[in-house]
């Protein structure tokens, strides 16, 4: 019985720190949302986009990298760009 009981004391204490390590009520944090304003081709209105910080760096690097091949593409082919 006394040895339960020592068990039982020796594992309250690293019970306790684990609960305090992460509260069960904490609130999650949600990423800002960061909005553009995009035009489209051939229309007059402005669209409002909305995206996370993250999401707009991939998009600009997409975009970024996108141009470049087009570029180096364009270069390889022989194609004249005009300059």
């Amino acid at each position: 019985m006394k040895t339960i009981v020592a068990v039982v004391l020796l594992c309250v204490p690293s019970l306790a720190y684990a609960s305090d390590a992460v509260p069960a009520d904490a609130p999650i944090e949600k990423e800002k949302t960061v909005c553009r304003s995009q035009e489209a081709t051939g229309s007059l209105f402005v669209k409002r986009v909305c995206r996370t910080k993250a999401e707009w760096a991939t998009l600009d690097l997409e975009g970024q990298r996108s141009a470049e091949h087009m570029q180096n593409q364009s270069r390889g082919n022989g194609v004249d760009v005009p300059r």
